[in-house]
This record gives structure tokens, sequence and C-alpha cells, in this order.
């Protein structure tokens, strides 16, 4: 083989093999998703529902991405917590479990009134309660 033929060959397989990474990870457009992320995001879907529709609420029922039976809690903090004087939210939402983490993504979507938690030491779905007031969509309850 001449250099010229090595260098094509080369380069067609670091294309190929650019090309196959791309695609997995646009397939798996969630691959290195954690559990608040993944709680942030079904929550946004169920929000657009509920704001879609003609219902005054709706639930969330999440699962962790570690499975039915790992122990996690999930905590979120208030949209405008006490003694802070600003206009944008600040709520915060952390999953722990196998796959731990935190997002303030849900706050485009949902407003939050006071801090939540809750615990589940043998793991099982978390019903995250959502109202519509107006247009505003509330996280009102976690259960």
């Amino acid at each position: 083989m001449d250099a010229s033929h090595r260098l094509s060959c080369f380069l067609f397989r670091a294309t190929c093999t650019l090309l196959v990474f791309l695609v997995l990870l646009s397939g798996c457009g969630r691959l290195f998703e954690d559990n608040g992320t993944h709680l942030a995001f079904a929550i946004e879907k169920e929000a657009a529902k509920l704001r879609a529709s003609d219902a005054n609420e709706a639930v969330v029922h999440y699962e962790t991405l570690g499975g039915a039976n790992d122990p996690y809690y999930v905590e979120v903090t208030p949209s405008f917590p006490e003694g802070r004087a600003t206009s944008v939210p600040g709520s915060y939402l952390v999953v722990s479990g196998t796959t731990p983490g935190g997002t303030s993504y849900h706050n485009r979507f949902v407003f939050v009134p006071q801090h939540l938690y809750i615990k589940k030491d043998r793991g099982g779905p978390t019903d995250v309660v959502l109202r519509k007031d107006n247009n505003r969509i509330t996280v009102v309850e976690l259960r």
C-alpha cells in the first residue's frame, strides 16, 4: 500500500468511528442523565400536558433511573427562598439514588412555593402533584 492509500483508509475509519459515536450519542440523548434531570424532564412533560388541558391538577409518577428498589430522596427548594430579593426563580431539585443529581431546569415551567422533601427507603415511585392556577403550574406536594 502506498502512503496516500493508507491515509485514505485512516481517514475513512476515523470518519466512520466519529459517525458511529455521534449516532450513539444522538440515539441516547439522555445517556448521561442523572435522577434530578430525569425528574425535571418528567415534570416538564406533565406540566405541558396540564397547561394544555382543562384539568386543574396532574400527578407525575416518578421512578429513579436506578430501578424500583433503589432507595432515594427527592428535595425541592422554593422558587423564591425567604430573604432573597429577586424576581428570578431559584428553586433547585435534587434526587439521590444510584445516579444522583440536581438541576434548576424545572424553573422554566413550574413554580415551587415551599420546600418539599420525601425519602423513599425502599425505593418505589414518588408522586409529584402539580396544580394549575390560571397559566401557572405549581408543584404542591411530594408523596
